[in-house]
């Protein structure tokens, strides 16, 4: 008998190996910590760009923040968006999956819609402003100008569902 169908026998005959395997695996897997990033739209087809109090050297960007233990990326996409600028969104498809930043940081994006008004700015921002992609400036970072250029093709294709 080859190796694979003795093992997936043995798996399947004693269950509780299962655990244990995902176990050995999370001890010896890779650990990231998450970001994760909207480009979000308004119904003018504008995008939402914040000025951000931690950033240095491009303090205008796209919202986001961290993704918490056992979060998902969209939830907590909702989530920063909502406590930075009291703003509610539909999260879309990703437009990007990046390593990028600090080590052993993996960067997510979306496509989002806006489904609500800013109402706030919390600590961490100072200013909020929804922009037009023909006005957009070359000082963005260069991941915020990549997710994008992305998000608008994706909903140039139709694809923001």
């Amino acid at each position: 008998m080859k190796p694979k169908f003795l093992v997936a026998r043995l798996m399947r005959r004693f269950p509780f190996l299962y655990p244990i395997l995902v176990h050995l695996i999370q001890w010896t897997a890779a650990r990231f910590t998450v970001g994760v990033t909207g480009v979000v739209f308004n119904d003018r087809g504008e995008i939402l760009l914040l000025e951000h109090v931690f950033r240095g050297r491009y303090p205008w960007g796209l919202p986001g923040g961290w993704v918490r233990r056992r979060e998902r990326p969209q939830d907590a996409l909702r989530r920063e968006l909502m406590e930075e600028v009291g703003l509610a969104v539909r999260v879309g498809p990703p437009v990007m999956i990046e390593l990028n930043g600090p080590p052993s940081h993996l960067e997510t994006g979306f496509l989002c819609e806006v489904e609500g008004k800013v109402d706030h700015l919390s600590g961490e921002i100072l200013a909020a402003r929804w922009v037009h992609p023909d006005d957009l400036s070359g000082d963005l970072y260069w991941l915020d100008q990549e997710m994008i250029r992305r998000a608008l093709e994706k909903r140039r294709a139709g694809d923001g569902d």
